[in-house]
């Protein structure tokens, strides 16, 4: 999350893309995909997320939808 105050100044896309390479690098053993959820609503976190790729799968946790990459 980022801080309102500190929004649309391209830190969440940074970050984003510091936690996929992170993760591409096998930390933990190889990993094929990676998912992540969001609240419907926000429209912003969808639009980030699909444009490095990750694509809903007609999943949900809880209230949120879910997404996936492959990595």
């Amino acid at each position: 999350m980022i801080d309102a105050a500190h929004q649309r100044r391209g830190f969440g896309r940074a970050a984003l893309a510091a936690c996929l390479d992170y993760l591409r690098g096998a930390p933990c053993g190889a990993a094929r995909f990676c998912w992540l959820s969001y609240e419907p609503e926000n429209t912003v976190a969808k639009a980030l997320y699909e444009s490095v790729g990750f694509r809903e799968n007609g999943e949900t946790c809880g209230e949120e939808i879910v997404s996936v990459l492959a990595l």
